[in-house]
């Protein structure tokens, strides 16, 4: 069995970052000391996935404020709309009205992430919006209905994905935490489902990328089969709303599985014995074809000290299930 690590989104900004934004809003620095400490910070965390031996190394998006606002500020017919809560946590986001028909984009990301060091590893990893989170999270007018939308809405990611694996990016992860929170909620209905699917099918598939659906802040469990079955290389799971129990009864075969068993909105430490004694039991029982361990979502939540301590953790979990 093959086991592998890697962070799964954005990391908390260091106290020297947060100081050098306030220091510019209030007039008292620039932007150009805001922008060294965004390329000094990231060159950091960079480097630390690689010296941790991670399998894909992620730019840190620490020009990033939610996960739609590269979409929302890059494409046409796309406006910033009102702040909403992102979930259960501290951090917000703000909602996309979103026009359509969109036309396909030109490099939507490229400006939020810095693909120069980031390509540099062999193994770059970029997260985009799930596009069926991405329509649930939006307000969408200008389609005949929801399943035309998520099929323009994939259609605009899918072209992202190959524009930035055709300059050197290796995987593609989709962030999909609203079909797992409706699961959880006791609200997700059949055309939930094949929303997604829809949305998948159109963007699953990145010809010289493998594409993983990360579903993270839910209970995956009553519907592992259901995301096993969509067309992605991988599926993530998030192992700290996920029972161990639930992700043991299925079989991956085919697959790869990621299992987010740190908790990235706590600041406790998991132990690593323990961490790596449960991926050798699902590898043992369920056969993915590559089992990797991350934090269940972006350590953003807890700040970048808290960031350092899970890469460490993954660190030391990827060297104990190798030795």
């Amino acid at each position: 069995m093959q086991f592998g690590a890697y962070l799964t989104g954005a990391f908390g900004q260091s106290q020297q970052l947060y100081q050098a934004r306030n220091e510019a809003k209030r007039g008292r620095s620039s932007e150009e000391a805001v922008l060294k400490r965004v390329a000094d910070d990231t060159a950091k965390i960079i480097q630390l996935q690689q010296e941790a031996d991670l399998d894909n190394i992620i730019d840190p998006m620490f020009d990033v404020f939610y996960l739609f606002q590269p979409f929302a500020e890059q494409i046409e017919k796309v406006n910033v709309g009102p702040q909403e809560n992102w979930f259960n946590n501290n951090v917000f986001y703000w909602r996309p009205q979103i026009e359509g028909s969109l036309n396909l984009p030109a490099g939507f990301t490229e400006r939020f992430i810095h693909l120069s060091e980031l390509t540099k590893s062999g193994k770059a990893m970029v997260i985009l919006p799930s596009p069926y989170t991405l329509l649930m999270l939006s307000d969408v007018r200008g389609y005949h209905n929801q399943k035309e939308a998520v099929t323009n809405l994939a259609e605009v990611i899918y072209a992202e994905a190959a524009l930035l694996v055709s300059r050197g990016i290796t995987r593609i992860q989709y962030d999909e935490p609203v079909i797992v929170i409706k699961q959880s909620l006791n609200s997700l209905t059949g055309e939930d489902l094949e929303l997604l699917r829809r949305g998948i099918e159109v963007c699953g598939k990145v010809e010289g990328a493998t594409t993983s659906l990360h579903t993270y802040f839910g209970d995956a469990g009553p519907i592992i089969p259901f995301l096993n079955s969509l067309p992605v290389n991988c599926i993530g799971i998030d192992g700290t709303e996920t029972s161990l129990k639930d992700i043991l009864k299925h079989d991956y075969s085919g697959k790869e599985l990621t299992l987010g068993l740190l908790d990235a909105r706590s600041t406790s430490l998991e132990d690593p014995v323990e961490i790596a004694e449960q991926l050798q039991m699902v590898a043992e029982r369920t056969n993915p074809r590559k089992l990797y361990l991350t934090p269940n979502a972006g350590t953003e939540y807890r700040g970048f000290t808290h960031g350092i301590n899970k890469l460490n953790l993954l660190k030391q979990i990827r060297s104990i299930l190798h030795e």
